[in-house]
């Protein structure tokens, strides 16, 4: 007996989602509606690669016309998104590209086949939407659901084989990358980051007994030591700069409207014809307005325009101290930390070690062999190995636990987050409840009103609300896990944001999805639940396939509001106008406003889409419409996403992962599938009473497939494993020999050749040394530790000149330069002879192609910022009655470094930067 059919529930179903429709696709249109009209007029928004980075890591333009981008991007090799934004990128890009194709197939396999049979002679829907769906399907033989079974069998196929290949061309993309030139000769490429390193170990000349075996030897070693009061009046000092930089540019801004009132007083009294007032005595002295433009830029001119009390106040003692002038009071601060940082780096060799070592190879197999190596005979000792090391991307807080520590805060840090998961499933639950309301709102007193409103706030309620509010809830999730990672201690930032992925993920899963889908199911059968407890279990497993009406509208909000927000840049759009008034308000922060490109942060962007994945695998049978939903929403993913990365993202080479996200999102993948078949089996079985052989039938072929696929997963998980880390030593070595010009079965770690490699490798100049202000030149040949995909080229004009096209890592600033002798650094460096050692004369340099000269690092690279860093140079900005430069040598006077170079200010008070800040380099 078919089910009863409440009509007002199959109207309040189908304009739910039609509503969702119409609202996301009107959203969608103002999005792109939007971005063609302000793509063209605002190259800093939608289009900073093509003049902003270096000329090498610069885009083409688009076409210009409202269309002529959309094919431009899609015909656009994605390979020339390794060269702009690194291995992450594009393998994210590849992910979609994947999905396509896979809803692409599923789309049309169920559509063909599925629609057909759960559409044609049926009527157990009960709304318009299920009449495509398997609800519809009441045929008491199960001979329909053949069909169900042969697609479910075909799609998993497709996805094994699909994920198959696609692992394939990971694989092949990573080693390529690792072993290009360009990333090669990184010093990140070749450095090892060990922790939980024995005292035994804690010397250099024990440390490099241990890393002899290493091919090509070791160039250089750091030791991290004990450093927490330094690194506390390093990190103190940092904020007092910050707050002196806002301080200054608060007295500037009122100096500025002080200059300003009295430029129009002395205008409209001009105007007016009103003569020039005299003093007493008739001498013919100017007036006051005339005499400060006529004033030299002095103490005495800032204090007549700004008044000390006028001036930014500091609390001494927070909230209850006396207030002093906050300039005078971070000048003086700081000039006393100077002292007291100067002091401390004396002692700062003296330090305990804690047990973490940075391990620079001369080699790049060297460093792949070092980092997979059983290091130590006892338990819990080097454990853990870190290759593809950059000094940017280090958690200085992190470093200082051992391996006993580390475990402990790990289980903790799981422990709380599923905590977490626990108690975010209520509210998660009453989300996933609203999308079914009106079906219980006759029998739930307080929710009587749902029932009585026009049918539009029904539909809005059901439709719309549900999806936003889910959204809104999960927002909140990524800064929490965020803390929960960092606290796991994890020494490196791009691992806290693969831990944040692997967290983000599972909540959504159990939310977004199981938690939805349990919620949306109870609500649709509660009146029939009070009535009679005991088919609970039955009824809830018929209606789970009804709660997919509520992921059509969630697929639909995601994927057309969430592609045309990237799409149309929102957020940097109201930061660029905005933030220059109310971000911008110092040098720096102008800085970053004007010329900082936003980059992607896969931890927190990859679950949200994964998620959409197991939805839309999860429910491609038991709703087809999801497939073509899927299809729209990942083909308007990789439009937007494919002109982020080429025209307007940068991101950090420093937390580069090489693509290392790409097996977790294809992994995930397989749970969709798990989630497809668990349910489906269970839906057969649970018709057993109906019709008991088919079904029994049935549900086996279900199990059997789900067999299937969890032996396809454990299997490409093993195969793949050990090539998605490491460069396989097949590849190494004959990349070596092909570098060096070795001869096929010639012995490449043979003592001669390697003596050949160090003594050829040592004679690299060190570019922290060559470099003594804090700037690489634009020209020079020699390269560097890149500190991002695409550093920036600021101008002068409305453009730019190059700032800097590559980077040292680290490198020491001029005025610290001068004290590195008195400074014990951490670090060792071998002595390189200077001539050779069997014949006394000097060794030439054999001539290395540009691609495959190696970067160099200074002695301070892997040490804590707080060892060697000199001080934030407070940048003020230069205005128009050259106060900037009183205010310079005021601080200056008392040893506090400042600058007005690169930074204007108008007689608005709105600042301009034409350079990098002072002594750094953008990153």
């Amino acid at each position: 007996m078919s089910p009863q059919i409440d009509p007002k529930h199959v109207t309040n179903s189908t304009k739910s989602f039609f509503t969702a429709v119409v609202a996301n696709s009107a959203l969608l249109l103002v999005e792109v509606g939007l971005f063609l009209t302000l793509k063209q007029r605002l190259e800093r928004i939608y289009s900073p690669r093509t003049y902003l980075p270096p000329p090498d890591k610069q885009s083409t333009k688009l076409p210009s016309g409202p269309w002529k981008w959309l094919p431009a991007i899609i015909n656009a090799r994605a390979e020339d998104i390794i060269d702009k934004n690194g291995l992450d990128a594009y393998m994210f890009l590849r992910f979609l590209k994947m999905l396509v194709w896979i809803f692409l197939v599923f789309t049309v396999l169920t559509f063909v086949i599925i629609v057909p049979v759960d559409f044609v002679g049926q009527n157990g829907a009960s709304s318009s939407l299920e009449k495509i769906t398997w609800t519809n399907v009441t045929d008491a033989t199960q001979k329909r659901f053949i069909a169900h079974i042969f697609v479910v069998y075909a799609l998993t196929f497709f996805v094994i084989y699909l994920v198959r290949r696609e692992m394939g061309h990971f694989v092949f993309m990573r080693q390529k990358w690792l072993l290009s030139p360009h990333h090669s000769r990184l010093a990140q490429a070749r450095t090892v980051l060990i922790t939980s390193v024995p005292d035994a170990l804690s010397t250099e000349t024990s440390l490099r007994q241990f890393a002899s075996f290493v091919p090509g030897g070791v160039e250089r070693v750091w030791f991290y030591r004990d450093t927490k009061e330094l690194n506390k009046m390093f990190n103190e000092r940092s904020k007092m700069c910050a707050e002196l930089e806002k301080a200054v540019a608060v007295v500037l801004r009122k100096a500025m409207k002080a200059w300003r009132k009295r430029e129009e007083k002395r205008k409209k009294k001009k105007s007016q014809g009103i003569p020039k007032p005299r003093d007493m005595g008739g001498d013919g002295s100017l007036s006051d307005d005339e005499e400060l433009l006529e004033q030299e830029p002095s103490q005495k001119l800032l204090d007549e325009l700004v008044p000390p009390r006028k001036r930014p106040q500091h609390r001494t003692f927070g909230i209850v101290g006396k207030k002093t002038d906050a300039i005078e009071w971070y000048k003086d601060e700081i000039s006393r930390r100077n002292s007291e940082i100067a002091s401390a780096r004396s002692l700062c060799s003296e330090g305990k070690f804690l047990g973490s070592v940075f391990i620079l190879c001369n080699l790049q197999i060297g460093a792949h062999i070092l980092a997979q190596c059983v290091s130590y005979h006892e338990v819990l000792e080097m454990n853990d190995k870190f290759i593809e090391t950059h000094p940017a991307d280090i958690v200085w807080h992190n470093l200082d636990d051992n391996t006993l520590q580390t475990r402990s805060k790990v289980t903790l840090s799981w422990m709380a987050t599923l905590g977490l998961i626990l108690v975010w499933s209520f509210p998660v639950a009453a989300v996933g409840g609203l999308s079914n309301v009106t079906s219980v709102c006759n029998h739930v007193e307080w929710l009587s009103w749902i029932c009585l409103a026009p049918s539009v706030v029904q539909s809005l309620v059901q439709g719309l609300l549900p999806p936003v509010l889910l959204a809104a809830l999960f927002a909140v999730m990524p800064v929490i896990l965020r803390g929960l990672a960092w606290y796991e201690g994890l020494p490196r930032y791009s691992l806290i944001s693969v831990s944040i992925y692997r967290r983000f993920f599972l909540f959504l899963l159990i939310h977004g999805f199981l938690i939805v889908t349990l919620s949306s199911g109870l609500t649709k059968v509660l009146e029939e639940i009070i009535d009679n407890p005991t088919s609970t279990v039955q009824k809830l497993a018929q209606n789970l396939p009804t709660a997919s009406v509520f992921f059509l509208t969630y697929m639909l909000t995601q994927g057309l509001s969430g592609a045309g927000t990237a799409l149309a840049q929102l957020s940097p759009l109201i930061k660029y106008y905005f933030g220059k008034w109310f971000l911008g308000r110092t040098p720096r922060q102008a800085f970053d406003v004007t010329f900082s490109m936003p980059s992607a942060d896969f931890g927190t962007l990859l679950p949200r889409l994964s998620l959409l994945a197991t939805i839309g695998l999860a429910y491609s049978v038991l709703n087809p419409l999801i497939n073509f939903l899927a299809l729209i929403c990942y083909g308007c993913y990789y439009i937007a996403w494919k002109f982020l990365f080429l025209q307007v993202f940068n991101q950090p080479a420093a937390r580069e992962s090489g693509g290392g996200y790409f097996p977790m999102a294809v992994s995930n993948l397989f749970v969709g599938l798990y989630v497809e078949q668990i349910c489906l089996a269970s839906l057969f079985f649970l018709k057993i009473s109906v019709s008991k052989f088919l079904a029994m039938a049935q549900g086996i072929l279900m199990v059997v497939l789900l067999a299937i696929t969890i032996w396809a997963h454990v299997l490409l998980n093993k195969s793949f494993a050990p090539l998605t880390k490491y460069i396989p030593m097949s590849l190494a070595t004959q990349n070596l020999a092909e570098r060096f010009g070795q001869s096929p079965g010639s012995d490449l770690f043979s003592k001669d050749f390697v003596e050949s490699i160090r003594k050829r490798m040592g004679k690299m100049p060190d570019l922290g040394k060559l470099t003594r202000a804090g700037f690489t030149s634009s020209d020079s040949s020699s390269p560097a530790l890149e500190a991002g995909n695409g550093s920036y080229s600021i101008a002068k004009n409305s453009k730019s000149t190059e700032a800097a096209q590559s980077q040292s890592s680290v490198e020491v600033p001029a005025e610290h330069a001068e004290n590195e002798g008195n400074k014990p650094s951490n670090s060792s460096t071998p002595d390189v002879a200077e001539e050779d050692q069997t014949t006394g004369t000097p060794e030439v340099p054999q001539p290395i192609n540009a691609d495959e000269s190696l970067d160099s690092l200074n002695k301070y690279a892997f040490d804590h910022p707080s060892t060697y860093e000199p001080q934030p140079c407070i940048w003020i900005a230069k205005d128009p009655l050259g106060l900037s430069r009183v205010l310079v040598e005021y601080l200056e006077k008392d040893g506090v470094k400042a600058s007005d170079e690169g930074a204007t200010m108008n007689s608005e008070g709105v600042v301009e930067v034409t350079a990098p800040p002072p002594g750094s380099v953008p990153s």
